[in-house]
């Protein structure tokens, strides 16, 4: 059947071995070095409890109530009592300019990158329409696009250093 030899990490070898590494992480460490230039079994001083570094006893009412007792004034107790902050100023932003209707140029960047995409779609992916529309759609948004480069203005004013506040 097999001519190789168990080697000591197959099967039974790995799982014995994981498992005494895993009973190892469970054990408690335990740190038996002294400390330097103390002699073994020697306790330092600092090391050895006092009453100053025992726990003060608790408080008869270890939990705070549901009420929130305890909580700053001014602050939230639980979800339900938040409030948002109110705020002096509104900003309210300007209605947006209206689409322009009279600019070609606008509406013929809009329907090519949008109806040029939409018919590559529509014919290429999903054949819907015909074969000969997957180049109109191109033609319509590789056209949008050189419009829109178009559109940009030509020169760049030096003191303009971004956006207006």
């Amino acid at each position: 059947m097999s001519d190789r030899a168990p080697r000591p990490d197959d099967g039974d070898e790995v799982d014995r071995r994981f498992r005494e590494i895993v009973a190892g992480l469970q054990a408690p460490a335990e740190d038996d070095t002294p400390a330097p230039g103390a002699a073994p079994g020697h306790v330092a001083p600092e090391d050895r409890p006092s009453a100053s570094m025992t726990a003060p006893d608790p408080s008869p009412n270890p939990w705070p109530s549901h009420l929130g007792a305890g909580t700053p004034p001014g602050m939230a107790t639980d979800h339900r009592s938040y409030e948002a902050p109110e705020e002096d100023d509104h900003f309210v932003p300007p209605r947006p300019d209206p689409l322009p209707a009279g600019d070609l140029h606008f509406w013929a960047i809009l329907v090519g990158l949008v109806v040029g995409p939409l018919l590559i779609f529509l014919s290429a992916i999903i054949p819907v329409l015909d074969r000969g529309w997957t180049y109109v759609g191109g033609l319509a948004t590789v056209a949008g696009f050189v419009l829109l480069v178009l559109r940009q203005p030509r020169y760049r004013r030096d003191d303009d250093w971004g956006a207006r506040v």
